[in-house]
C-alpha cells in the first residue's frame, strides 16, 4: 500500500533529441508548480513510426508532436494516432504556424511555436483542459471499458472480480485479484483497503471507525491491522489532491 505517482501519462515525439529535453523539462516544472510537484510518466519516441508501434485507446493522457519530422510528419502521425483514441489530447510543436488549420481536423488542444517561452507551455498546458482529460480515463477489463470515475469500489467473489459502479451496478469477471490491480496501479485514487478489495477514493467522504463511507452512502470496510498505516495514506493523499486543484 505504497504511495504512488499522480498517474498522468505523456508521450513526446520528436526527432531531435533536444527538443524532447526541452519538453520534458518544462513538464516537469508544470507540475512541480501547479500540482504539488508530482511528476508525469513520459515516454520519449524519436519518430511518429516508433510511437505508433506502441499506440492504444487510452494509453496515454497527452502527446506533444513535432511537426516537422523525417518519416511521417505530425499531422499524419495526429491523424493515426486520433483513430486509434479520440480523447487523448494532442499537441504540436512546430517552427510555424503553416498546419495550424490541419491540426482542427485531428481536434488538437494546443499548439506551440518554437522557439517558445515557459509562460507559452504553461498557457498551453491551461488550455488543454486537465480536468477533462482526467474525466475521460478508463481501464479495460476483458474489452470492457469501464470509466475511473464510475467505480465505487472492487471486491472478489471466489474466481471473480466484482467492480461496483454508480451507473451499471455490479461488473463481474473472471480474472486473478493481481490482474485488475495492476491496471490500477497507475491511478493512486485507487487503494487495496483489504484482502481482495480496492476502494476509490475519489468516490469516499470520510473514514468511519473501519470502514470507508462512499458518496453513495455505502460503506467498504478495511483492514484492523492496517488502519494506521490507512488513515495515514487516505490523509497524504486528500492533501495532494487539494494541493494539485482535484487532478488526481
Amino acid at each position: 500500500m505504497e504511495k504512488r505517482g499522480l498517474g498522468f501519462r505523456v508521450a513526446i515525439i520528436d526527432d531531435l533529441a533536444a527538443c524532447r529535453r526541452e519538453i520534458q523539462d518544462c513538464l516537469s516544472r508544470y507540475f512541480q508548480e501547479n500540482y504539488a510537484g508530482a511528476a508525469p510518466a513520459v515516454e520519449t519516441y524519436p519518430s511518429g513510426e516508433g510511437f505508433l508501434k506502441h499506440i492504444a485507446e487510452g494509453a496515454y493522457d497527452m502527446v506533444f508532436i513535432d511537426q516537422y519530422m523525417g518519416g511521417l510528419s505530425g499531422i499524419e502521425t495526429a491523424r493515426i494516432i486520433r483513430e486509434a483514441d479520440k480523447f487523448v489530447a494532442l499537441i504540436f510543436v512546430t517552427t510555424s504556424r503553416d498546419h495550424a488549420v490541419d491540426s482542427y481536423g485531428v481536434r488538437a488542444c494546443g499548439y506551440l511555436v518554437k522557439p517558445y517561452s515557459y509562460d507559452d507551455f504553461a498557457r498551453t498546458m491551461e488550455l488543454a483542459g486537465m480536468e477533462k482529460i482526467r474525466s475521460a480515463r478508463f481501464i479495460r477489463v476483458e474489452g470492457d471499458k469501464i470509466l475511473l470515475r464510475e467505480i465505487l469500489w472492487c471486491d472478489r467473489d471466489g474466481h471473480y472480480m466484482q467492480i461496483h459502479t454508480d451507473r451499471r451496478g455490479v461488473l463481474r469477471f473472471r480474472l486473478p485479484f493481481s490482474e485488475l490491480s495492476a491496471l490500477f496501479a497507475p491511478y493512486p485514487q485507487f487503494m487495496a483497503c483489504y484482502k481482495g478489495c480496492i476502494v476509490n477514493l475519489e468516490r469516499t467522504q470520510r473514514m468511519d471507525d473501519l470502514d470507508f463511507v462512499l458518496d453513495t452512502g455505502e460503506k467498504v470496510p478495511f483492514s484492523k491491522r492496517d488502519k494506521k498505516k490507512i488513515e495515514t495514506l487516505y490523509h497524504a493523499y486528500l492533501f495532494d489532491r487539494e494541493r494539485g486543484d482535484g487532478l488526481l
